[in-house]
């Protein structure tokens, strides 16, 4: 009979809690609250960061790094011991700015001291034990934390720190060395389970979700172009993974197709490149739940990136919207996305993905349509927390099996 009883679990976060943009962390973690009780420990923001949100330049709530309000804050409570909570930290000392690899880890180590004694105090608060402690991409204050009442250790790898610009040289060996203390590997793309086999721990995958009913009961809005012009789309940060020699090249041979790029522009040589376009069109990143109400006015949805070793490792979220929606997705061969490859358009190069670009706005296809919903459908954010649970569940039972036979 399977056991009932809600985890504690205790989410060591690299991803803040509030953001522009959607984090798998942010959406597992809500979906395993309604049968769990979850503490989400935020991005421990730095006195830099402080230091910009009380002058206006960050925006996030910085009165809870300092106490001006609670810490500790309830999200949402269900029966049972069910629910979701986020604990903001205290300012730490920006660690990144030091070029020793010495005085690195000293400072997390004094950051970790201090940080952990919040964490511990909540976990106390909430009267957590047994904790799973699922630690997403931060092993710089994980491997220093002393958290309270820990029985099982997860580290979440949604990318390769090897291959982040904005990471020193210090991350990879951070992460090696937390990695030696972990007792289940949960990673987002197949890429990343093949570049940590070597690890001697278990590596299991959790694609990357998708809010499925938010963009399919708006899959069937009237478009404002209908009948007009053809509306090729991309929701999402444009920067550097973007492929602009080719995509520009695609641009202006098909004059006569609408482009439309909603996103934050990181990178600002890629929107220079293409907006000079007069069938390009920007426009700035829009809330979560309004980017369903902005591909239901697209006919394709592309991923464009560039093919190198960072974006291999990505399972981008886009390509599940899209799906959600019943659209035609035209990217490039730049990640093996094995679970919705069947249903998607994969390019190789400019000439290759200008022709796959021009069938996906010709098609009209309602069985094709139907099965990308489909695929889409499976990869809905509960689907794939009740799947990091199972695997979860599965490896730990193991363990306590294992230390059972020691102990007899």
């Amino acid at each position: 009979m399977p056991d009932t009883k809600p985890r504690h679990i205790v989410c060591l976060a690299l991803p803040a809690w509030e953001a522009e943009y959607l984090r798998s962390t942010v959406e597992l973690m809500k979906s395993l609250s309604e049968r769990n009780l979850v503490l989400y420990v935020d991005y421990a923001y730095t006195i830099s960061d402080l230091i910009k949100g009380i002058t206006g330049k960050k925006k996030f709530d910085w009165k809870r790094l300092i106490g001006l309000k609670k810490r500790l804050r309830k999200i949402s409570a269900g029966k049972d011991g069910t629910g979701l909570y986020v604990l903001s930290l205290p300012p730490v000392f920006p660690a990144f700015m030091l070029k020793s690899e010495r005085l690195f880890r000293l400072a997390n180590k004094f950051n970790a001291a201090i940080s952990g004694y919040f964490i511990n105090k909540a976990i106390a608060h909430l009267q957590m034990q047994d904790v799973i402690a699922f630690n997403s991409f931060q092993p710089f204050l994980g491997k220093y934390w002393n958290i309270s009442n820990v029985t099982f250790n997860v580290y979440y790898i949604y990318d390769d720190f090897s291959n982040v610009p904005w990471f020193n040289g210090f991350a990879v060996s951070a992460e090696r060395q937390y990695l030696a203390n972990t007792d289940l590997v949960i990673v987002t793309s197949s890429e990343l389970k093949k570049r940590q086999q070597l690890l001697n721990k278990p590596v299991e995958i959790v694609n990357n979700g998708v809010h499925f009913d938010c963009f399919f009961k708006n899959r069937n809005l009237k478009r404002f172009n209908e009948g007009y012009i053809k509306t090729v789309g991309y929701t999402g940060v444009i920067d550097n993974r973007i492929d602009v020699e080719m995509l520009e090249r695609v641009i202006g041979s098909m004059q006569k197709t609408r482009f439309l790029f909603v996103g934050k522009v990181a990178d600002q040589s890629v929107y220079n490149r293409l907006v000079k376009y007069i069938n390009v069109c920007f426009e700035p990143p829009v809330p979560v739940n309004e980017v369903p109400l902005i591909q239901s006015q697209i006919h394709v949805g592309i991923i464009p990136y560039v093919c190198n070793e960072l974006t291999a490792a990505i399972y981008p979220l886009k390509v599940n919207e899209y799906l959600a929606m019943g659209l035609p997705v035209v990217m490039t061969s730049f990640a093996l996305l094995n679970d919705c490859a069947d249903v998607v358009y994969v390019a190789d190069g400019y000439h290759d993905f200008k022709h796959r670009l021009e069938l996906a706005l010709l098609e009209n296809d309602t069985t094709l349509q139907e099965k990308r919903i489909c695929i889409a459908k499976k990869a809905d954010w509960q689907v794939r927390a009740d799947q990091l649970q199972d695997l979860v569940d599965e490896y730990k039972s193991r363990q306590s099996l294992i230390k059972e036979q020691v102990k007899a």
